[in-house]
């Protein structure tokens, strides 16, 4: 049934065309033609979820196939909520105008915490069931995606299942899988389509993977359904020109955020800013091409009227093509007068040029990001800009006309002092005198934006904790005492809203009956200042005897578990581990588009690989160099981690060097050999490896007698490398650099071991293990057999998940001069003192982690 609004309700509503829909570019399809139907939605009002380009790609994707139906719904705004409930009107679809509940689907995107309880509204209003758990066989399948998806733990129990990564092909197979089982009759019941849909890679199922707690810590998920994946990883859409973009989108009859054409220039970021959770989950860098966005640009305007259009992506001044795409789009449209935008421009890379170009017609104020307010703590967060940077930038724009300039900033950061924030009212002030020099006037306009940084998962500061509300509200009250000057407004954000962000952000499941506590008590709309019910949320904490601190100002342990790992956007943790050990030496790292792979595992792990199509010419294409006779001698030192897959896993550690010396000649890489009547190649290993078991992080120094670019070295290395074998990651090293034996002190395993027995007598056998102050074992060998004590080798306690078909048993230990202790080992003394019933025979082990006083080796 189709749901009109009766028109004295329209008239009591402020904006109603939000709900009538009929909007220029809207798809209506008839309801009966489709096999299945699906409504999609952004938990916010409708300004705000018309301008989300992600929904507005899948609206068009899925009404594109002939068998489906893809609707849109918003949240209605606290005038209308209160008309649908007195009149029993429940929550419908703009174009069909059917209820939600009708659906087969109702996909909510998650854009950020702050809406997690209009989640809950919107599922009330459309009469759905709050809970998975409690859905009913007629009720829509309720999907979660978006950026939020890599913690869903806090509203896992309300979504039937998420969407991990980007959708344009995913949902489309969601759909499939719904028309076939549709077709067989439903089988299995309501279980038998999530059944059905979880073996799909980027799907995660809630309601198959359980939570386990020891107190209050979080120390893993017990997988309840045999379909569950171990670890959903993204999906991604590999090369950007081959799927769907929007060229007709829906043009609003009101005004909303985003206003205006939107080109999506590219997805991802590799500045790797540490306290950005999109540059590290959106990873990697694919760029459309020139001509695909020309050609778009193009059918963008022509369908929708507009005049202004936003170049858009993480950091789109790094579009590798963006000055001459710029130039050529002005030439396309010189006779329309559209307007050209960035939504920020970088200050390393700012070109007075290329912001003229895009203000050619409407000349608004720049902006900047600094982040930081001193070049200590920007070095911190790893922003690869200076103070001088942002002068000369600011500088040239005012010599051409420009008077003013937004900056933004973070509060709260990551060792942050007062002499940082100090730092920020310093810039702004030298940015406003700069101004004044240049100009001899005093008309400008500086603006300061601070917001308070919360940590935030898959980041390299998602261990560090926030700092509490009241530190916040000092912070806020010192940078403003410190502006005096009548050019500068300084902006800032509510911090209680950041404090329940930073809750919410790394919370796991036990604060689902927070949130849905919360609503109860009136809190929605979060993210809107004069909407935000702070005491509902206190209240909420209070009922549910929760303590908020511990997920917010908590500072995590590297080594314990983290309740979002499994769902995971495929950087390494690793990687993360070293860039928080970086940030805390202030050490940089740098963009491994204008460089070489600085090793965040995403390519590798998801099979893709970064697109710049400024890049044509690379020193991969040139192998004529290395048999040149005029190549210059310069002696270079490599250290390089090394996979050892299970292809490999049962060569002996002298065997897998010879596979690396081999594949190192084959290469035709400049050799660098020991002099002497008996010249070897300059390789060595660390630790030796057990044989039989695989490893992430092996590594191998060695020489070449010519000073090679590392990104060069390892692609060719890798092509001559076996299955199973894969450089990835390689930096260049001092001659002085310590030997990797030398280094060496810790090392980290992951078993996995077959089981069938009751989970509880394993997790007992570890904390058996754990608590024992010593414990001794015999170890043979076949020259001689000797006692150890296991403990005193020990770095990490044993940890115990259920995983299918068996266990994942992890821990850390220690290598010292006189030896360390096996995994096998320990595996062996949790069988044989502590009643874990195993066969130690059919374990698979891998070491997950090599490191030298708790950094990488390649980090020493």
């Amino acid at each position: 049934m189709q749901i009109n609004l009766p028109y004295e309700i329209l008239q009591k509503v402020t904006k109603p065309v939000r709900y009538t829909g009929g909007e220029f570019g809207s798809v209506q399809k008839n309801w009966d033609d489709v096999s299945c139907r699906m409504v999609l939605a952004l938990p916010d009002v409708y300004e705000v979820g018309m301008s989300n380009l992600g929904l507005s790609i899948l609206y068009g994707i899925m009404n594109g196939r002939d068998d489906t139906l893809c609707d849109r719904v918003y949240s209605v705004w606290i005038d209308m909520e209160r008309e649908m409930r007195e009149k029993k009107i429940p929550l419908f679809a703009l174009e069909s105008r059917r209820a939600v509940k009708d659906f087969d689907f109702f996909g909510l995107s998650l854009q950020y915490e702050m809406i997690f309880t209009n989640v809950l509204n919107m599922l009330d209003l459309a009469g759905i069931s709050l809970h998975a758990v409690d859905r009913a066989e007629d009720e829509p399948f309720v999907i979660g995606g978006g950026p939020c998806v890599y913690n869903v733990e806090p509203v896992a129990d309300f979504f039937d299942f998420f969407v991990i990564g980007e959708g344009e092909e995913i949902l489309s197979e969601v759909a499939e899988n719904f028309i076939a089982w549709k077709n067989s009759g439903k089988v299995g019941g309501r279980k038998g389509f999530l059944k059905k849909i979880a073996g799909v890679n980027g799907i995660y199922v809630p309601s198959f993977y359980q939570p386990i707690y020891d107190g209050e810590n979080f120390i893993g998920m017990k997988i309840l359904d045999s379909v569950a994946q171990k670890k959903i990883y993204k999906r991604v859409v590999k090369n950007l020109d081959d799927v769907f973009f929007v060229k007709n989108p829906i043009v609003p009859f009101i005004d909303i955020v985003h206003n205006r054409a939107v080109l999506e220039l590219f997805r991802g970021c590799t500045r790797g800013c540490r306290f950005c959770q999109a540059g590290m989950c959106y990873r990697p860098v694919r760029e459309r091409s020139e001509k695909v966005l020309l050609e778009t640009a193009r059918r963008l305007i022509d369908s929708t009227g507009y005049d202004e259009m936003s170049l858009t992506s993480l950091s789109s001044a790094d579009y590798s093509c963006l000055n001459h795409l710029v130039d050529e789009l002005q030439k396309d449209f010189v006779n329309e007068r559209v307007n050209f935008s960035l939504p920020s421009l970088r200050i390393d890379s700012f070109s007075i040029e290329l912001a003229e170009k895009l203000q050619a017609v409407r000349k608004s104020g720049l902006t900047f990001a600094p982040e930081a307010g001193t070049q200590r703590l920007r070095d911190v967060i790893n922003k690869n800009v200076t103070e001088e940077n942002l002068l000369d930038a600011c500088a040239a724009a005012f010599q051409k006309g420009w008077k003013s300039v937004k900056l933004y900033f973070m509060m709260g950061l990551p060792t942050e002092t007062d002499e940082d924030i100090a730092g920020i009212a310093d810039l702004a002030q030298k940015v406003a005198n700069l101004y004044r020099e240049i100009t001899h006037r005093r008309d400008v306009k500086v603006t300061l934006s601070v917001s308070c940084f919360v940590p935030k998962p898959f980041t390299p500061f998602q261990w560090f904790g926030q700092i509490s509300l009241e530190e916040f509200e000092r912070r806020q009250q010192f940078l403003k005492n410190l502006i005096r000057d009548r050019a500068i407004t300084y902006n800032y954000h509510n911090a209680k809203v950041s404090i329940l962000e930073g809750v919410i952000a790394r919370g796991d499941r036990r604060l689902a009956k927070v949130i849905e506590t919360a609503w109860k008590y009136g809190a929605k709309f979060d993210g809107w200042s004069d909407l935000f019910n702070f005491d509902a949320w206190q209240r909420a904490f209070e009922d549910c005897k929760i303590d908020a601190k511990y997920f917010n100002e908590r500072e995590r342990n590297i080594y314990e578990p983290l309740a979002w790992e499994h769902t995971s956007p495929a950087v390494s943790k690793n990687f993360l581990i070293s860039e928080l050990e970086k940030s805390q030496a202030a050490q940089t790292t740098r963009d491994c588009r204008r460089t070489s792979c600085t090793g965040c595992g995403v390519c590798m792990k998801l099979g893709v690989n970064v697109i710049d199509y400024n890049s044509q010419v690379s020193s991969f294409n040139l192998p004529e160099k290395f048999q040149s006779s005029t190549l210059k001698v310069q002696p270079t030192n490599y250290r390089a981690q090394i996979e050892k897959g299970e292809e490999v896993a049962f060569l002996s550690h002298l065997e897998y060097m010879n596979v690396f010396m081999s594949a190192l000649l084959r290469s035709k890489l400049p050799a660098s050999y020991s002099e002497g009547f008996n010249p070897h190649l300059k390789v060595s290993f660390a630790t030796a490896l057990g044989v039989g078991v695989t490893s992430n992080s092996e590594y191998v120094d060695f020489v070449l007698a010519a000073n090679v670019e590392s990104a060069e070295v390892m692609e060719k290395l890798n092509a001559q490398l076996p299955n199973g074998a894969k450089i990835v990651r390689i930096r260049k090293i001092s001659s002085k650099t310590p030997a990797l034996t030398a280094l060496v002190d810790f090392s980290r395993y992951e078993i996995f071991v077959p089981f069938d027995g009751d989970f509880d007598v394993a997790v007992e056998a570890a904390k058996k293990f754990n608590s024992a102050r010593e414990i001794f074992f015999q170890r043979v060998t076949p020259k001689k057999s000797r006692e150890i004590e296991i403990k005193n080798l020990m770095a990490e306690s044993v940890k115990v998940t259920q995983v299918e078909g068996g266990l994942k048993i992890k821990f850390g230990v220690k290598i010292k001069l006189d030896g360390t202790v096996k995994p096998s080992e320990v595996l062996k003394v949790l069988r044989d003192e502590f009643g874990l019933n195993v066969e130690v025979l059919d374990a698979k082990i891998n070491r997950t982690a090599l490191l030298s006083r708790g950094k990488s080796l390649l980090d020493r």
